[in-house]
């Protein structure tokens, strides 16, 4: 059985330092726009399943990197689900606040954070970071959880900013997402 969260450990890197990877790969890790649309676009049935939320303590490096000084945030995690198939596990660490128009992210429910983050002109994002998850790594247990074959597996991450509240998502795409065919 699995615990949450799922660490998400791992040599992040600047996009550009990623020449190998084939034009699928590219279309789907440099997506600017919402990853949720485009899978919507890709799928009869678009679905989200809520596998974990929950608070947790901001260490040193997780507040610099989100560039806050809360100590608390919620840690929600989700499966994106394409005609009823796990094709990317997503992980969001968004800070406590005391910010009404920021309460709208924690809570969420089965809703993609991707249809309420695009819908605000107003939101930023910073420069898209890789990561490979190779066959070792414990997130390979929420893929034998899923019965999905073990593989090599591709993320981003980029943080985003609305109205000076920061945030970061990662999106790891599983066995059989678009961007491996």
């Amino acid at each position: 059985m699995i615990t949450f969260p799922v660490s998400l450990s791992a040599d992040w890197q600047c996009a550009s330092l990623f020449s190998d990877l084939s034009s699928a790969e590219q279309e789907w890790l440099f997506e600017p726009h919402s990853l949720t649309a485009k899978l919507k676009s890709r799928s009869q049935c678009f679905s989200v399943k809520v596998l974990s939320e929950q608070e947790f303590e901001l260490s040193a490096e997780q507040q610099q990197l989100l560039g806050c000084t809360q100590t608390t945030a919620l840690n929600r995690e989700v499966l994106l689900l394409c005609d009823n198939k796990p094709v990317v596990y997503a992980q969001s660490w968004l800070p406590a606040s005391v910010n009404a128009a920021n309460n709208k992210l924690h809570n969420m429910g089965e809703r993609p954070l991707g249809d309420v983050i695009f819908q605000d002109p107003q939101l930023t994002r910073t420069d898209i970071e890789i990561a490979r998850f190779n066959t070792q790594h414990s997130l390979q247990q929420l893929v034998a959880q899923l019965k999905l074959p073990s593989q090599s597996l591709l993320g981003r991450r980029s943080l985003f900013s609305l109205k000076n509240y920061k945030f970061l998502v990662c999106e790891v795409f599983l066995p059989g997402a678009y961007l491996y065919s």
